[in-house]
Formats: structure tokens, C-alpha cells, sequence
């Protein structure tokens, strides 16, 4: 003899449409993560970068649609990928000249003169000194002078050697360089795994845990 027990659970239909919301809003969190870390975080790298070097904040993120105005900008941000694992944030920018840096003097001195255009006050010497890591203000070099360059500023240059010309644009580092940096590198991927993981967290309770 034999017989069939066939089990039934209570509200079954009722348990696979929650399983199945649960699933759905696992989704829109994993979604709503991704477009806050793209959202967010250049400006958490921009402040690891600030923590080291003396460069303002403003410089080393991605132009906001609502400023007004003209911008400076030092960097490139680009940020690829749909999924967390599939992120991919990627910095460009040329080497800096000491003006992003706090640079002083920011102009070279004048000479003052008399109403018939002679000479009364000679330009005092100067020094031009940059401070690139918070900290560390250094003079750029005995022989470096500030010029005109094409965007209307002055920026520092040095003689290759003896005479006048040739001369060369002093330069830093870039951006990029900032970011591998052996003490900003690892801050910037702290701060991205806490960071993500926070918004993660947040998101799950918005959508999942209501």
C-alpha cells in the first residue's frame, strides 16, 4: 500500500512575490550605489589629495554643471561602469606649474616711476616659493623668475644656462602622479571601500528594509 503526502506551505504565492521584491529592490540598491559612487566619489579622492598637498579642492574635481563662471582645473575625471565591480574611476591631467601650489609671489614686482616716465624706485628682488605639500614651503631656485605665459598669468621659469635664452617653464606633478601617491593612494582606496560600503548600507535600508 501506498500514499502521497503532498506538503503545502501557507500563502505560498504570497512568499514568492516577497522573495521576489526582495530581489527586485536588491537590484535598485546595487544600482542607486553605483550612481552615488560616481556621484561622490571624486570629491572623496579630491579630499585625500587636499589632506597632502596644498591645492585647492575646486582644482582637482570635475566641473560642476550648476557653477557659474570660468573654472580652474588640474584634472580629468572620468567614471566608466555599471555595476560596483565594474567601476572604473580614471584621472588625466598634465604636470602642474607651481601656481596651483600657493605660489608667491604671484607677480613680479614694478618697478614705480615719475610722471615723465623715469625710473624713482627700482623692483625689489624677489623669491618665488611654492608650497606643494601642506607643510612644506620651498623657494623654487636662486636663478627662477616669474614670465607672462599664454593664459595672462605669470608663472616661474629658469635659464637652461648662462645667457638670456633658452628657458624653461618650472613644473611639478600632476594629478594623476597625486593619486598614486604612496600616502594619498591608499587613503583614496580606504575612503572608496568605506564609503561605498556606507552608501551600500544606505541604500539596502531605503529600498529593501522599508
Amino acid at each position: 500500500m501506498a500514499v502521497n503526502i503532498n506538503p503545502q506551505v501557507r500563502n505560498y504565492q504570497r512568499l514568492i512575490n516577497d522573495i521576489n521584491a526582495i530581489k527586485a529592490n536588491t537590484e535598485k540598491a546595487l544600482k542607486a550605489t553605483v550612481r552615488d559612487m560616481a556621484s561622490r566619489a571624486p570629491g572623496w579622492i579630491a579630499s585625500e589629495i587636499t589632506n597632502v598637498y596644498n591645492i585647492k579642492k575646486g582644482e582637482v574635481t570635475p566641473k560642476s554643471s550648476s557653477a557659474k563662471g570660468p573654472q580652474r582645473k588640474a584634472v580629468g575625471v572620468n567614471v566608466q561602469g555599471n555595476t560596483i565591480d565594474s567601476q572604473t574611476i580614471t584621472y588625466s591631467g598634465t604636470v602642474l606649474t607651481p601656481t596651483h601650489f600657493r605660489m608667491t609671489p604671484k607677480q613680479r614686482p614694478k618697478s614705480t616711476k615719475d610722471e615723465h616716465g623715469k625710473v624713482k624706485r627700482k623692483a625689489r628682488p624677489y623669491e618665488v616659493s611654492a608650497e606643494i605639500k601642506k607643510g612644506q614651503r620651498k623657494v623654487l631656485g636662486d636663478e627662477v623668475f616669474l614670465g607672462g605665459n599664454s593664459g595672462g598669468g605669470e608663472i616661474p621659469f629658469q635659464r637652461r644656462g648662462t645667457a638670456r635664452t633658452p628657458i624653461d617653464a618650472i613644473k611639478t606633478l600632476s594629478v594623476p602622479q597625486m593619486v598614486t601617491n604612496e600616502v594619498v593612494g591608499p587613503a583614496i582606496e580606504e575612503k572608496l571601500s568605506e564609503g561605498m560600503e556606507q552608501r551600500f548600507n544606505h541604500n539596502i535600508e531605503r529600498f529593501v528594509g522599508r
